[in-house]
């Protein structure tokens, strides 16, 4: 693992031209972090950032590497998640985390990106 920008993440140590082409919504959404798909005892947090292929979250403690799988569950949803960035202590993405859908479809903050695209119009 390397560390980009304050960031720590898997890859090169180039820092990869940001190729995203979904809106993030910069909302605060809070959601329960699971660290398996059977456990029943979750961790409260909230979202800086939502899109529907993954979010940018507060930090907590269980979050501690890039490449662990966690469940984050909004309401009665719950989907799978894959840590892709860890920001590190002393710059401006300091106890945040990057996390990426895995479950292709499963957007479990759907409601919220509809309403932000609905009062937009």
């Amino acid at each position: 693992m390397e560390s980009n920008q304050g960031l720590q993440t898997k890859g090169s140590s180039t820092l990869a031209v940001d190729q995203r082409t979904e809106k993030r919504l910069q909302i605060a959404v809070p959601v329960k972090v699971f660290p398996d798909i059977k456990s029943t005892e979750a961790q409260t947090c909230c979202t800086y950032e939502i899109s529907p292929f993954g979010a940018r979250l507060a930090a907590m403690p269980g979050l501690r590497q890039v490449g662990q799988v966690i469940y984050l569950q909004r309401q009665n949803r719950r989907a799978k998640y894959k840590i892709i960035w860890i920001g590190q202590p002393g710059t401006s993405q300091e106890a945040q985390v990057g996390v990426e859908l895995m479950e292709p479809g499963n957007v479990i903050w759907d409601n919220e990106i509809r309403t932000v695209i609905l009062r937009s119009r």
